[in-house]
């Protein structure tokens, strides 16, 4: 399945999605599409609120917590749970089929493909009689050096 990259793209199939669920497609929920696409990292559902407010958009946290439910339903996010607390969102367009190492230390997350996972993924899947759908893959780990990390958030 190929999956779409532009706003426009996405807005239609989320168009779609909502009417084929009987939600409402409010400005609102489009206006959150469009802020996603601005941002290039992963996010959680608070840094979204507080993006899109210091934009001058007006919108709630529920607003919020609900689109990107709804977003996550119809395959336009992907839902990642980094080292417990909140979930953390992406583009499922932005980079399909990837996964993610993760510094326990800074926090730092490095997106990654390598084929031979899914080699290994479809192997396990022909062999027990499954089709691969989607697979997500975390490791976590530490910088090579923690004290000079560009990415450490200790102050």
């Amino acid at each position: 399945m190929s999956l779409p990259t532009d706003n426009e793209s996405l807005k239609q199939q989320f168009a779609d999605f909502l009417k084929r669920k009987k939600y409402r497609g409010t400005q609102e929920r489009f206006n959150v599409i469009d802020r996603i696409a601005e941002l290039d990292r992963h996010f959680n559902a608070d840094e979204l609120y507080l993006y899109m407010n210091g934009r001058g958009d007006r919108i709630s946290r529920a607003t919020i917590y609900s689109t990107l439910d709804l977003l996550t339903t119809c395959g336009i996010l992907m839902k990642h749970r980094f080292q417990g607390g909140s979930a953390h969102f992406e583009l499922a367009s932005r980079m399909p089929d990837h996964d993610h190492l993760i510094c326990m230390e800074c926090g730092h997350i490095e997106e990654f493909r390598e084929e031979k996972i899914d080699v290994l993924r479809d192997g396990v899947c022909t062999r027990l009689g499954f089709r691969p759908m989607a697979h997500s893959l975390q490791i976590f780990a530490t910088c090579h050096d923690p004290l000079v990390c560009p990415h450490n958030r200790q102050d």
